[in-house]
């Protein structure tokens, strides 16, 4: 809840310093209410094609919300970029896309780092990537920067009427428990492996490192182990394979990051019983290039 409480304040005032830095920028006026009446039949239409056909359709994931809260926000008269480019202004919208660019930067870079982190197994973009996140990815976050933006002038437009604003507040904290559900059960393929998991381990290793206030592998200095201990290790921390999937690994003669690298991603699937091939795949490649 608290990481995911920091994005909305992050991007908004990113976006506030970016304007002051930029000033407001005029334009040609256009007319824009012809979109007002399209904009959340197609938000929805996205949504809908993202879920049912998620393979082919998921930059859309991005999209749907934009169009359905400027829609929403253009018609009831709320803050609105649609409703800015009508007026010729577009230093707002500018600088809400390049504060998606600077905290999508951001984050990625601290989650590159991080020990919990998003590993991105992302359709067609499997191999180039700036840190953990496929190329085309960051322009999501400019899509993404748009759709929360105009998610808070749409709060800020209701905040009048308390009733609606206990309403959607409600909808909004058990959307994300539900999205939380989602997350755990979906794309959560280990977790942080303690001390006293590390079976490998000598007892009297173990002893001295719980003395020293070690509690997780992460805390564990690699001095400290013989070769297998560490080769072992190593790979229980291979992009966060986990010591579940390690022990799977090890059953079937695989207990190196070297073997992991020579074996086929079919059979890898099998023992880890993983059907997602392109997750496999991240684990093999990074087998692959520690080997090198």
């Amino acid at each position: 809840m608290l990481a995911y409480g920091t994005v909305i304040p992050a991007l908004y005032v990113t976006k506030e310093l970016l304007l002051e830095i930029l000033g407001e920028i005029q334009v040609k006026p256009r007319p824009m209410r012809a979109y007002q009446k399209l904009a959340v039949y197609a938000g929805i239409f996205a949504l809908i094609m993202t879920i049912v056909f998620p393979i082919y359709f998921f930059p859309l994931a991005w999209v749907f919300l934009i169009l359905i809260m400027e829609g929403c926000n253009y018609q009831k008269g709320y803050s609105s970029f649609m409703r800015e480019i009508e007026q010729g202004l577009l230093g707002n919208l500018i600088a809400t896309i390049l504060s998606g660019l600077v905290c999508g930067i951001l984050w990625e870079i601290w989650n590159y780092w991080s020990i919990s982190k998003w590993v991105y197994t992302v359709p067609f973009f499997e191999d180039l990537k700036i840190f953990e996140m496929p190329l085309p990815g960051y322009f999501g976050f400019l899509f993404f920067a748009v759709g929360t933006i105009a998610f808070m002038n749409f709060l800020q437009g209701i905040k009048v009427y308390s009733l609606y604003l206990l309403r959607v507040t409600s909808v909004a904290l058990a959307l994300s428990l539900f999205s939380f559900i989602l997350i755990e059960r979906n794309t959560v393929f280990s977790y942080t492996t303690r001390l006293d998991q590390l079976s490998f381990i000598a007892k009297e290793k173990l002893d001295t490192l719980k003395r020293a206030g070690v509690q997780i592998s992460f805390g564990i200095n690699p001095q400290q182990l013989d070769p297998m201990e560490k080769d072992a290790l190593d790979l229980i921390h291979l992009k966060g394979l986990g010591y579940d999937h390690f022990l799977k690994l090890r059953d079937r003669g695989i207990d190196t990051i070297q073997k992991l690298s020579l074996t086929d991603e079919n059979a890898i699937s099998s023992i880890l019983d993983e059907a997602n091939m392109r997750r496999i795949r991240v684990y093999l490649k990074a087998a692959k290039k520690a080997r090198y």
